[in-house]
């Protein structure tokens, strides 16, 4: 292992970890191989994690508080609401991991979507970090731009579903040969929220 690189040995493998689940999948990667790969002895492991499975549920939880990080807060999403148009609005929704973590951060996603229909802690992880997390951020303010009558009556509820789809989908495609740059991911959420109309 390079002396040089100064990431705490946690990190590491949680790092090797979520590469190695999303990649082959959480049932066919051993602690032996994760520690192979990181470059360390295979009981070391067991200094920072328990088990395999608490590496998956340290990664779900770092997850979980890198995306709080980064989520735009609603109460200002509903500031603008009263004073802004409404596609300005929802923009103002869409986020972006921090560039070093984005990779870590798809790969989670991508290993929890894998694991959904095997393991219960990957739905809840699903429906938290992904939908509910997506629901209570913009619900509120489409509903206000109703309210206000900026904005014309629609299913919030598909809509949002749609939104979901489309942020999970993005994720999985960081992970291939599809990857989008922050540009891309923007024109296409710009390109969604044009499916709700203003009323002039």
């Amino acid at each position: 292992m390079d002396k040089r690189d100064e990431t705490p040995t946690k990190e590491k493998i949680m790092r090797v970890a979520a590469k190695m689940f999303s990649e082959s999948g959480y049932d066919k990667v051993t602690t032996r191989e994760i520690a192979k790969a990181v470059g360390i002895n295979p009981a070391s492991i067991y200094y920072h994690f328990s088990s395999k499975d608490d590496i998956l549920k340290n990664l779900y939880r770092f997850y979980f508080e890198e995306s709080r990080k980064e989520c735009p807060d609603t109460d200002e999403l509903l500031r603008s609401a009263e004073t802004d148009p409404p596609h300005e609005v929802l923009m103002k929704s869409v986020f972006h991991y921090n560039e070093e973590m984005e990779a870590t951060l798809d790969q989670i996603l991508v290993t929890a979507a894998r694991e959904i229909c095997a393991d219960p802690k990957s739905d809840h992880f699903i429906r938290e970090n992904i939908f509910d997390q997506i629901d209570n951020m913009l619900r509120p303010v489409l509903q206000r731009l109703v309210e206000l009558k900026k904005i014309k009556p629609f299913d919030i509820d598909t809509f949002l579903r749609i939104v979901a789809y489309y942020c999970f989908s993005a994720a999985a495609l960081n992970n291939s040969s599809f990857k989008q740059n922050a540009g891309e991911y923007e024109v296409c959420m710009s390109y969604i929220f044009s499916m709700i109309t203003p009323i002039k």
